[in-house]
């Protein structure tokens, strides 16, 4: 029996993504390499970044693995002396290892971990909205000064929001720091909290109520609050100035679709001209069509440089 067919056999979710590369791994093949990532959605980040820096005829295959624990369990059954690190790739999350220790993450050279919390955070950044804006909003043909003040209009109100956000991380932090497990942490959706009108940010609970909504859509006692505690995190977040490293990615994500759906219906209220009819924009849009217009970073791409481009 093969070393994939064993794998297979074992039907085990985690050995998935590590089976599928072995029945494709050519090493022989310096114009192929091999990328380990999350989600489901990462590759259409990911591919489009690294292909673009890579010479003609190359090209990289990711393999989704599910989470950032299976991309470290995926890695860890690697035996390095019979595989190019330089060839073979992880990518990561920063999740919120900024403030708390974090076991899943690989300290490689051929492991790439984000700047912030995720890959939403880079995405969600004015050069991409630029882009969203002429290719997707109708903005095409506006004038760049035009075009400069939407930008400078959403760097301010994100910041606005990563800073009303702060106290709901606190929260999260202080979840993970204490063993409290938040049975739907996917459910806080900050369309039930969030407003944006002419590109300007609203939160529309107050700290109380807002309180009780994270705790409730997570399925937490409020009894587990402590407000000494928090308070303490959200002054180590502000010491440590590491609020836009650790927002979530998700709700940075929702953030700037909120935004940019609000430019386009709002336009006219801010003076500026569409010369296009454009569209708004959906949730599945920021991976399957907005990820792809993205700018790389400095970090991955000294990342790839050091890497597959170093071969």
């Amino acid at each position: 029996m093969t070393l994939v067919e064993k794998l297979r056999t074992e039907r085990n979710a985690k050995t998935v993504a590590y089976t599928n590369f072995l029945s494709d791994y050519k090493n022989n093949n310096n114009k192929i390499f091999y990328g380990f990532v999350e989600g489901k959605d990462d590759p259409s980040y990911y591919r489009n970044l690294v292909n673009k820096e890579l010479p003609n005829e190359c090209n990289i295959i990711l393999y989704p693995t599910g989470n950032k624990d299976t991309v470290k369990y995926t890695y860890d059954r690697f035996d390095w002396r019979s595989f190019d690190k330089k060839q073979i790739v992880f990518f990561m999350d920063r999740d919120l290892s900024e403030i708390i220790v974090d076991l899943n993450n690989v300290n490689s050279d051929n492991v790439y971990i984000t700047d912030n919390y995720s890959i939403e955070n880079n995405i969600a950044c004015s050069d991409t909205l630029e882009s969203v804006l002429r290719d997707l909003l109708g903005f095409a043909s506006s004038k760049q000064c035009d075009i400069d003040c939407i930008l400078e209009l959403y760097e301010t109100e994100k910041n606005h929001f990563i800073n009303e956000m702060i106290c709901v991380m606190a929260n999260l932090i202080f979840w993970k720091r204490n063993k409290v497990d938040p049975a739907n942490y996917n459910n806080i959706k900050i369309n039930k909290f969030l407003l944006i009108e002419n590109g300007i940010v609203q939160i529309t609970m107050n700290e109380i109520e807002l309180l009780k909504f994270i705790y409730a859509k997570s399925d937490i006692d409020l009894s587990h609050y402590n407000e000494t505690i928090v308070k303490d995190i959200i002054q180590e977040i502000i010491v440590k100035n590491i609020q836009t490293k650790i927002i979530r990615g998700k709700y940075i994500g929702e953030f700037f679709i909120a935004f940019c759906n609000s430019i386009f219906k709002d336009y006219m209220n801010l003076s500026i001209k569409k010369t296009h009819n454009g569209r708004q924009l959906g949730s599945r849009d920021l991976m399957e069509t907005i990820a792809p217009r993205c700018r790389i970073t400095p970090s991955l791409k000294n990342f790839i440089d050091r890497t597959i481009l170093s071969q």
